[in-house]
């Protein structure tokens, strides 16, 4: 080529055709799209100022803040909550403008363990929601007691809460005073509340043991371990496992019987006489 053909050349660095993306910039985008659309904003709780709807006894957490809104409309919420009194009664607070979650009073901190479905309630001023023996709600124990204690009913959506010390619902229709009481022994339309909270939703928690959640080999020959009468380690010298139909515990794993299955299992194989 001569020279002058050279010169003719543009320099520079390399230049892809117009319209064309960048190669190094397709898995940043396709990325970050799908982080956008997983990033879902609930209206339900933006009407409420941030404060969603617990659908069941899962989602319950102790140390959470909740409040009791009253959801006997048509729409199944009214922006409508239950509010605690400085005289320990209480009474259905005002309806709060869409985007506005509630007041302080109306908001109450959740003590629950995560082994027993009962759950308590503490208000603002420090002590816990109850029952007298008028069947109203008053807040006056500085502890947790029978009356204390309440349940939350969870069916087809709905929410309904129930006295522990009387098989009662709360209503949220107030008496002639203006007070909040228990007193309905089945739950009606007038017993339907929603309890909200500002707490972050978590993940479902994965309850299975450690053994459980390894992979099927794994699994099996943990189990085999436990149950083997020598404690020596044997580094997986003399262990007989069944190296057919991994299937059948991969099932047993995702419906929690894993137990049972490796043990039976256990039983069908050799007899092995340290057992």
């Amino acid at each position: 080529m001569p020279g002058g053909d050279y010169n003719a050349v543009k320099g520079g660095g390399l230049k892809l055709k117009a319209g064309k993306k960048n190669l190094f910039k397709v898995g940043k985008d396709k990325k970050k799209r799908n982080k956008d659309e997983g990033e879902k904003v609930d209206p339900d709780t933006v009407e409420n100022g941030g404060w969603r709807k617990i659908a069941d006894e899962y989602d319950m957490k102790g140390g959470i803040n909740v409040a009791i809104e009253v959801a006997s409309g048509e729409k199944g919420f009214t922006r409508t909550y239950i509010a605690a009194m400085d005289n320990g009664k209480f009474t259905i607070g005002f309806p709060h403008p869409e985007g506005e979650g509630p007041n302080p009073e109306e908001i109450f901190a959740l003590v629950k363990t995560p082994d027993d479905s009962k759950i308590s309630l503490k208000t603002g001023f420090g002590r816990y929601v109850g029952v007298d023996s008028e069947f109203q709600l008053v807040a006056f124990s500085e502890a947790i007691g029978v009356r204390e204690q309440f349940l939350l009913v969870f069916q087809d959506g709905k929410t309904a809460f129930q006295a522990v010390a009387s098989p009662l619902f709360l209503s949220t229709v107030a008496s002639k005073e203006g007070n909040v009481h228990v007193a309905s022994r089945t739950a009606t339309e007038n017993e339907m509340v929603n309890i909200r909270t500002d707490a972050v939703k978590e993940g479902p928690v994965d309850w299975r043991s450690a053994e459980d959640r390894k992979n099927a080999r794994d699994c099996e020959t943990a189990y085999v371990k436990m149950y083997q009468h020598s404690k020596v380690d044997l580094k997986n010298r003399h262990i007989a496992i069944d190296v057919k139909d991994r299937k059948g515990v991969k099932k047993a794993q995702a419906e929690g019987s894993a137990h049972e299955l490796l043990l039976d299992r256990r039983m069908k194989m050799k007899s092995d006489r340290y057992c």
